[in-house]
């Protein structure tokens, strides 16, 4: 019995990885080629099986963007998890925190974010929405810290939603222009340096940066 459960999880284990291996190829040739220009042939190619392999993991090329969806669905969440797990912090601190959390890209998720910005308009209709929803709800999640701020007087700000607009749209500044920036910066100075300089920005006491 032990060893049934341990083949079966292990069995999971590699359907895991294979289907994020499928995951991170198709990403890459989308953002290189394009989801039109891309088929499932070529995916099966470069991953290394067959394309009936392929199928047996993935059905289409919508799956593999709905799991890309759902990733981004993923980090958006982990932002305002973070901000439940920070408990009764200053608003300063809060927006530091979730901020550079937002801004901070590990490596297999600089083609990811890319790819949401750059491909949204080859989603499904239901999954556009969900992707818009989602973005609406994370710019009105940086607009309520920043509120927090304001009414806790330790920001001045002039246009709240610009600003979260603004701080939502540098996780994408950050993936669409990595050719440039990362050569300057590694993902987690960039996070810091930016997230420094939206608080010089809107701080009344800027010493607290």
């Amino acid at each position: 019995m032990t060893t049934l459960v341990h083949y079966e999880n292990k069995k999971e284990k590699t359907t895991q990885e294979r289907r994020k291996q499928i995951f991170d190829t198709a990403i890459h040739l989308f953002i290189k080629k394009g989801v039109v220009n891309t088929s499932m042939r070529e995916i099966a190619e470069a991953v290394g099986i067959t394309t009936g392999g392929l199928y047996h993991f993935v059905k289409s090329k919508d799956e593999i963007i709905r799991m890309v969806t759902e990733n981004s669905m993923y980090m958006h969440e982990s932002v305002k998890n973070l901000r439940k797990n920070l408990g009764d912090v200053s608003p300063t601190e809060a927006f530091r925190a979730c901020v550079k959390c937002w801004l901070t890209i590990q490596e297999n998720g600089i083609e990811q974010t890319a790819f949401l910005d750059r491909e949204k308009v080859h989603m499904e209709p239901d999954v556009q929405e969900s992707v818009s929803e989602t973005v609406r709800d994370l710019i009105h999640f940086f607009e309520d810290l920043l509120n927090d701020g304001i009414e806790a007087e330790e920001f001045e700000v002039d246009d709240v939603t610009l600003v979260a607009f603004n701080t939502y749209m540098l996780r994408s500044l950050f993936a669409t222009r990595q050719w440039f920036l990362k050569d300057l910066y590694p993902a987690e100075e960039y996070a810091t340096q930016q997230t420094n300089a939206i608080l010089r920005q809107i701080l009344v006491d800027r010493s607290k940066i």
